[in-house]
């Protein structure tokens, strides 16, 4: 009888006193995420040579980024988006650099907030709006491998966002033996990235304690002008044996970053002072002042975790909580459009923000098997439920002399521009079964209920509200994955995704008439997959019904006109085809590519909307083979629509064009303990529009950066 496991390898590898640690097929690691990396593999074959890949067990879509790509392909400055990006059906803009500026990752054309992602499966975001503060949260050197889910999963998949999928970010297991890595890199835009992993090995005399620490510097003036960047990231992971079948593990992580915002510019700006303008100056009396217009984050990410195996039951539950806090400054109009004097008599007008988060919650699941033959089943069942406070606070003040001022227009209304406090709580019990009717056939049913509540009082430009909502659903799923071969399976999903409303739908003095049932989605894919040594390819295509779009009219409501009234209109029909393949030539040379072909149409119109690429690809060349390693790696993103999307009158300014940029790694190992490479990002110094506002008159746009380079030394110990 097969078993899900749910321990590491190095956990289980305690168990039996003279068995050697075990390794974890990367062909294997299926949607539920099994942590691994490139480390088992056979040198030279496709799975530990590909950058992307779908895994023989996978029940949805899904691109493996492993641990090679982090540490011998992506820049060691990379955000998770920098890296997700290079999957099927991805993009990302990123003006001041890779890991600098991730501005607007989408999945299929879902944006950020419209997918979960987690971090050792466990869901978090921005409990308001459910986006994510990419800088903040886990940059590639703490990362082991990302898994993008191209899918709602199963009904033990939790969040929030179940909506477009999961980008699934894993951490790295500690090692059995004492060791790890030092690194350090320079480049473009006096960058400078310096950290190091440390493996205490297991610890006899506690019982085969195991503990990682991970430390990651970066600063650099960015590659727009004025926009510097500094963060600290500091990660612990400590696993603990107790007994035979339990291992608790607690892993802590914090991040301090500090950024000077920028924003987007327009075509006549951007003539004028360079491709690389961010809004920022150095003049002090400007509101567009570099030191005005600053971003202070901490953030913190911690979890328990308690795994046991017994011969009757397995057990895995997660306890864990995870904050932002978030200061921030800047010009009241950094467009420069907006005169000091329209807003002050003397002085720099602007605004002070504090937004703090804070979430708690725990995921427990158990397992247990039945039957045996066409019987043989494992039931999953268990429940995620997770409190979240968010508070935000924005006063007016004079810039120049950092004390608080009340702007001219809303003197009589005071300083205070908002002081809100809004308080989420979810719940989602699930129940699954994973049926092995036949051998290599894999059906697994289930069934989650949904209930998701918020509150929201306090100020909102000025006007006060108190206002609540409560949204429930019950979604079913259903995946198949049919292994026809020791090479070869191909998989079916059926499965419904949801998302609660954003807390702006409360944000109204007409809450009470709201008419809001949450946005949810009906999702049919299917896919095949194939990989032996030489090569491993995916293919798969998929269509999603989108229900529910959330909308505002203004309407008359206890006698008050023009108020801002939400309700469900419309939707949107999101299908494509998506394909995925690395061939080994031989001699320590492979070819990769992926691509996608994708819609996002409004029903109603049939147009396509905002931000969601019209095609993707990745392709390039691959070498590794004794000490010498490197690759060439184009991205490309189709054609997108700016601001609300695709527009009938034909606004010349809202069809971003396609774009394309290349990445160039050149690496050198010595004995496996020294390795040196050299990267070149956008090897052809393109700067293409990559995102706009799609105005009529005076859009505004993010380019590529332009060529930059990189060059970085790892040494193991």
């Amino acid at each position: 009888m097969r078993r899900v496991l749910f321990l590491s390898a190095s956990v289980l590898a305690l168990q039996a006193a003279n068995a050697s640690a075990q390794t974890i097929d990367l062909g294997e690691v299926g949607a539920t995420g099994a942590t691994t990396d490139s480390s088992g593999e056979k040198p030279g074959t496709a799975a530990a040579l590909a950058p992307t890949q779908s895994s023989l067990t996978a029940g949805e879509p899904q691109t493996i980024l492993n641990q090679r790509f982090l540490r011998d392909i992506a820049s060691p400055m990379s955000d998770y988006l920098a890296v997700a990006e290079f999957a099927p059906s991805s993009s990302n803009s990123a003006p001041n650099g890779m890991g600098l500026s991730s501005k607007n990752g989408t999945v299929r054309g879902f944006q950020d907030g419209q997918y979960n992602v987690t971090f050792d499966g466990i869901p978090f975001g921005d409990p308001s709006a459910f986006g994510h503060a990419t800088t903040s949260f886990f940059p590639a050197p703490v990362l082991d491998h990302v898994i993008v889910d191209r899918g709602p999963g199963t009904a033990s998949t939790v969040g929030n966002a179940t909506f477009g999928g999961t980008v699934s970010l894993f951490s790295e297991t500690p090692s059995q033996d004492f060791g790890g890595r030092i690194e350090g890199a320079v480049g473009s835009g006096n960058s400078y990235e310096t950290g190091g992993v440390a493996n205490t090995g297991a610890i006899a005399e506690t019982g085969g304690t195991t503990v990682l620490m991970n430390y990651d510097h970066l600063t650099s003036d960015g590659l727009l002008q004025e926009a510097g960047f500094h963060r600290e990231n500091g990660m612990i992971k400590l696993q603990q044996p107790i007994g035979a079948h339990t291992v608790v593990t607690f892993v802590s992580n914090y991040s301090d970053l500090k950024w000077n915002t920028f924003t987007q510019q327009t075509k006549a700006m951007v003539e004028k002072y360079g491709l690389n303008y961010s809004g920022l100056n150095d003049d002090p009396d400007s509101q567009e002042y570099y030191n005005y217009n600053r971003d202070h984050r901490r953030a913190d990410f911690e979890y328990v975790g308690i795994q046991s195996d017994f011969d009757f039951i397995r057990f895995d539950n997660k306890l864990y909580t995870y904050s932002l806090d978030d200061h921030a400054s800047g010009g009241a109009d950094q467009s420069g459009a907006t005169p000091n004097s329209a807003l002050l008599k003397s002085g720099v007008p602007g605004a002070d923000v504090i937004g703090i988060y804070r979430s708690w919650g725990d995921i427990a699941k158990f397992e247990k098997d039945f039957g045996s033959g066409f019987s043989d089943t494992t039931v999953r069942f268990g429940v995620w439920a997770e409190h979240s406070r968010y508070s935000q606070f924005e006063q007016s003040v004079d810039l120049s002399t950092g004390q608080t001022a009340a702007f001219i227009p809303y003197k009589a209304l005071g300083s205070i521009i908002e002081n809100n406090l809004a308080v989420s709580d979810t719940d989602q019990p699930f129940i699954e079964f994973e049926w092995r009717p036949l051998p290599g056939l894999t059906i697994t049913p289930g069934f989650k209920h949904i209930d998701f509540s918020r509150t929201f009082t306090g100020v909102q430009s000025f006007a006060t509200y108190n206002s609540s909502g409560d949204y429930s659903a019950n979604l079913g799923s259903t995946e198949v994955n049919y292994r026809i071969a020791p090479k070869l399976s191909v998989y079916g999903q059926w499965a419904m995704g949801f998302q609660a409303p954003q807390v702006s739908v409360l944000q109204t003095s007409a809450a009470s008439a709201n008419r809001v049932s949450p946005q949810q989605t009906i999702n049919y894919q299917t896919g095949v997959v194939y990989k032996d040594d030489r090569l491993t390819a995916d293919l798969d295509g998929y269509y999603i019904n989108f229900r529910n779009k959330v909308s505002s009219d203004l309407e008359t409501v206890n006698g008050l006109s023009n108020q801002t009234v939400y309700f469900n209109q419309g939707g949107v029909i999101y299908k494509g085809i998506e394909a995925e393949a690395t061939y080994v030539l031989g001699s320590g040379f492979a070819v990769t590519g992926n691509g996608s072909i994708n819609s996002a149409a409004v029903k109603a119109t049939g147009l396509q909307i905002a931000n969601a690429p019209t095609s993707t690809a990745a392709f390039g060349p691959l070498y590794d083979q004794d000490a010498f390693f490197g690759s060439i790696l184009t991205k490309y993103v189709g054609h997108r629509f700016a601001g609300t999307g695709e527009l009938a009158n034909g606004n010349p300014n809202v069809r971003l064009p396609a774009y394309h940029f290349t990445d160039l790694v050149v690496g050198y190992r010595i004995d496996h303990l020294l390795k040196a490479q050299f990267m070149v990002n956008d090897l052809f110094d393109l700067h293409s529009k990559t995102e706009g506002s799609g105005a009529l008159t005076n859009p505004t746009y993010y380019y590529l950066p332009g060529r930059n380079y990189m060059a970085q030394v790892t040494m193991d110990f």
